[in-house]
């Protein structure tokens, strides 16, 4: 009975209640994720737009609007998204309205 006991607390313990995320790993998270989207983006002088999405666990991903020069010298803008669970940015050009790219 005593080993029952220890067991099913043991379990308890590790699938306990999740505690929530404190200010400064959310803080270290959007510096993680500002310095993958401004380094991938592969824009001079880049630079992250204020606004900025997170989605829930479900969807582990963080979006971020990139500004920068292009290699052409024309400000160029970029949605990044970052993938919490691998860790990496992927982009998405320009377009419509996001695609304001001027001389």
């Amino acid at each position: 009975m005593t080993k029952f006991v220890l067991a099913a607390a043991v379990t308890l313990a590790a699938t306990g209640v999740a505690t929530a995320s404190t200010p400064a790993a959310w803080a270290a998270l959007d510096r993680q994720v500002n310095r993958a989207c401004l380094i991938g983006s592969g824009l001079t002088r880049a630079k992250i737009i204020p606004d900025k999405a997170s989605f829930p666990d479900r969807v582990p991903v963080e979006l971020r609007i990139v500004e920068g020069y292009n290699r052409g010298n024309v400000v160029d803008v970029k949605l990044c998204a970052y993938d919490r669970r691998t860790k990496r940015a992927a982009f998405a050009e320009g377009q419509g309205r996001l695609g304001v790219n001027r001389r």
